[in-house]
C-alpha cells in the first residue's frame, strides 16, 4: 500500500523517475496524489489551516503508461500562512540537494517534471503569488522549463455561469503573468469539465455515482500525467546543478540563486517593516 515518507536527500529517490508538485497550500497538490492512486495516500488540506511542513514523497510509484513515477508534495509556497515563509521553504530543498563533499551524486536528472498548481479561484495576481513564481523560477531554472505543466484547479461547472465567468477571467490573468516569467510552459485545466465536488458532497452521492466521479478525478490527474511526461527533463534543475558547486551548508543562501533571491525578498519585508514602523512611531 502507498504511503508518504519525508524526503531527506535527493538521493532517496537516485535513479528514478519523481515528478515534484508546487503550490499554495489547497492548490490541489495533496487532491492530486490521491486522485492519481485512487485512493487516500496524503491528508487533504482542503478543510485544513496548513499542511505538512515536511517535503515528502509516495513510496511506490505510479505508473504512467511506459514510465514509473514517484510523486514528491511540497509544502505549501509563500503567502499559504505563516508557517510557510519562504526562508523555510528555500531552506528545505537547498538541504535536500545538498551533496557536502561527495562529488560522485549523478547529475542526471532525477527530476523528470514539475507541477505547478493553481486554485483558479484566486484571481489575485499580487505580490505573493507573484513572488511566488520568482521563488520558483530561482529553483528550476530556465533550462527545464519544457518539462513544467502549470495546473489550474477547482474549476466551476458551466452549471455555475457566474463562477465559470470569473474562473474564465482569472485563467487569462494567470496565464498573461505566467508566460512573463516561463515562456515555454503549458497551462493545463484539471476539471475544467468534470467540476470538483468536496468530500461532503460526495458522501451525498450513491455508491456507483461516487465511483464514477472519482474515476473522472482520476482520468484528469492521468492526463496531466501524460501531458507533463511528452517532455521529461533532460538535465537537472537549477538548484540541484549550483548545489553540486556548494559543499558547505551554511554557504548556500549565498552561492546559490534560490538562496539569493530568498535573502532579497527578506531584506525587502525588513526594510518595508521599519518603514512602517518609523511612520508609526
Amino acid at each position: 500500500m502507498p504511503n508518504v515518507t519525508e524526503l531527506k536527500s535527493i538521493g532517496d529517490l537516485q535513479g528514478k523517475n519523481a515528478v515534484l508538485l508546487f503550490g499554495k497550500t489547497r492548490a490541489g497538490k495533496s487532491t492530486f496524489i490521491n486522485d492519481a492512486y485512487e485512493e487516500k495516500v496524503v491528508e487533504s488540506t482542503e478543510k485544513l489551516t496548513s499542511d505538512t511542513n515536511e517535503i515528502s514523497y509516495v513510496n511506490e510509484p505510479i505508473r504512467v503508461d511506459d514510465h514509473d513515477v514517484f510523486l514528491v508534495d511540497t509544502v505549501g509556497l509563500g503567502g499559504s500562512g505563516d508557517d510557510h515563509d519562504r526562508l523555510s521553504f528555500a531552506w528545505k530543498w537547498l538541504s535536500i540537494f545538498h551533496t557536502g563533499k561527495d562529488r560522485k551524486t549523478s547529475l542526471e536528472p532525477t527530476v523528470k517534471g514539475i507541477l505547478y498548481f493553481i486554485d483558479i479561484a484566486d484571481g489575485a495576481i499580487n505580490e505573493d503569488n507573484i513572488r511566488n513564481l520568482e521563488t520558483f523560477k530561482a529553483l528550476v531554472g530556465e533550462e527545464v522549463l519544457e518539462s513544467v505543466v502549470f495546473v489550474t484547479t477547482k474549476w466551476a461547472t458551466y452549471a455555475e455561469p457566474q463562477n465559470r465567468k470569473r474562473h474564465e477571467k482569472n485563467f487569462v490573468g494567470w496565464g498573461e503573468k505566467i508566460r512573463e516569467f516561463f515562456p515555454r510552459v503549458s497551462i493545463l485545466r484539471l476539471d475544467d469539465t468534470t467540476g470538483r465536488l468536496d468530500e461532503d458532497d460526495l458522501n451525498e452521492l450513491s455508491s456507483t455515482e461516487r465511483t464514477e466521479k472519482e474515476r473522472e478525478y482520476h482520468n484528469n490527474a492521468m492526463r496531466v500525467l501524460r501531458q507533463l511526461l511528452t517532455k521529461t527533463a533532460t538535465q537537472p534543475i537549477l538548484v540541484q546543478r549550483e548545489m553540486r558547486n556548494s559543499p558547505l551548508l551554511t554557504t548556500v543562501l549565498k552561492t546559490t540563486t534560490l538562496g539569493r533571491k530568498t535573502l532579497m525578498d527578506l531584506l525587502k519585508d525588513l526594510e518595508r517593516t521599519i518603514g512602517y514602523n518609523s511612520k508609526t512611531i
